[in-house]
């Protein structure tokens, strides 16, 4: 055993010795140090793109109502006056009254009209919502309406955090949500329980509406401390490029180099060397998936809080609404995310234990790791079904765990077995051509 991990240090050593590695690992931490700062400057970047020309949410509001106003004194509409009135009683600035005065503009009955005004002016939310609930037959906008006058939750900034839960819950009630909020990828339904789930348990922050990809954040919002840190994992991408030029290069580059007869005559055997070499690239993805996740949690504290550093992850699972710890799941996404790591590193580790050429062995990793999973693709188009036994059908562990895969009734049982079965391939075709070849 301690010749064992003699040969894995050196590894470790030959590894670190190269340029290219040296590189490559330049470049990854930079991504790591960066990547909380670069998103930073994206999300700002994307609100001033989206903010208003006035320069506050609200200026559309005033800008319709003047408009309207100027419209109605120089109609001939005998409601006009009272139109006009509404108008008046307009604040400016709230949601729900600006839709009492759209109804009331489009309106043919003076009491209606008269009705909505004194609303307006009283600002009774609790007489809209009454109002609302009239010939109201979408059950979304029912619930709302009903929740909020039972348990007294105005529209006002003190129930800010309720009324965004209650809103995506009746958007998503009526069909009007399909993929959930910020992009998370939750369904209507699952949008539904977490967020009843949530009023009732006065939980007002959950960390499962905040995932999805960078392209997808809300350009209306800052983002926070979870919204960020969740989408760290499109970062292993990264490592995966880094374990394939390692991994395709340890093997085939002692046979360029000529150094493999310097570890032959050692005392260590063949297939001892071989599986040294492979812990070695196993462990140091590892090493940097860890180093992904402790580098960019406090970057991504320090540029935009630890506020909700502690909310939990909400899930519904048969039926029914479980809380767990933000971080198990974080760590889950990236166990899952790193089993693409292991497959490609592998794969180029086999390809490297066959072939002679260093630059060779890297390429070719690279090309059925980039080939593979567009024929997979092809094949689910052309609903080849045999295809889900292809092993770049089963890499995608994150997309099979949501229900995402392009072949039906696909788990992640199956894809893990599938993987078994071929990385035992990989490295038994590794052990063949390594401990067979001639030097």
């Amino acid at each position: 055993m301690h010749s064992f991990f003699e040969i894995v240090k050196n590894e470790y050593i030959k590894i670190y010795k190269k340029t290219s590695t040296r590189i490559m690992l330049v470049i990854f931490l930079a991504v790591c140090l960066c990547y909380a700062p670069v998103v930073k400057l994206i999300n700002h970047l994307i609100k001033q793109e989206f903010a208003l020309p006035g320069g506050d949410d609200y200026s559309f509001y005033e800008d319709w109502s003047n408009n309207t106003k100027k419209e109605l004194e120089h109609s001939e509409d005998k409601l006009a006056p009272y139109k006009l009135e509404l108008c008046e009683a307009f604040d400016g600035k709230s949601d729900w009254q600006f839709t009492m005065m759209t109804d009331g503009i489009s309106s043919d009955d003076k009491q209606e009209i008269q009705r909505l005004t004194m609303i307006c002016k009283l600002n009774d939310w609790r007489g809209y919502c009454k109002y609302k609930l009239e010939d109201n037959h979408a059950p979304g906008q029912i619930w709302e309406y009903t929740y909020r006058l039972e348990h007294n939750i105005g529209f006002g900034e003190e129930f800010e955090k309720q009324n965004q839960i209650i809103a995506s819950v009746s958007e998503a009630m009526d069909g009007l949500s399909e993929t959930g909020i910020g992009g998370s990828g939750l369904s209507a339904e699952e949008i539904e329980a977490i967020g009843k789930y949530q009023l009732e348990n006065e939980i007002y922050d959950n960390t499962s509406t905040k995932g999805g990809s960078l392209l997808n954040m809300d350009p209306t919002v800052d983002m926070d401390f979870w919204q960020v840190y969740l989408k760290t994992p499109f970062i292993v991408t990264l490592i995966g490029v880094i374990m394939v030029v390692v991994a395709g290069s340890t093997v085939a580059g002692e046979f360029s180099q000529g150094t493999i007869k310097f570890l032959l005559i050692g005392p260590a055997k063949r297939g001892k060397i071989l599986m040294a070499k492979y812990f070695t690239v196993m462990s140091l993805g590892a090493l940097l998936i860890i180093t992904l996740m402790l580098v960019t949690l406090p970057m991504v504290g320090i540029f935009f809080g630890f506020d909700g550093f502690t909310a939990p992850y909400l899930e519904l699972k048969d039926g029914e609404v479980v809380s767990r710890s933000s971080f198990i799941y974080l760590f889950k996404t990236y166990m899952l995310a790193s089993v693409e790591i292991i497959v490609t590193t592998t794969l180029s580790f086999m390809i490297s234990s066959l072939l002679r050429s260093t630059a060779l062995a890297i390429v070719a990793g690279f090309i059925v790791r980039s080939i593979g999973p567009t024929i997979v693709q092809v094949m689910a188009m052309l609903h080849v079904d045999w295809g889900r036994y292809l092993i770049f059908a089963n890499t995608d562990l994150l997309s099979i765990a949501n229900g995402e895969s392009s072949f039906q009734q696909h788990t992640v049982g199956f894809a893990l077995a599938v993987i078994a079965v071929h990385l035992v391939v990989f490295l038994l075709t590794a052990w063949d051509g390594f401990t067979r070849r001639s030097v």
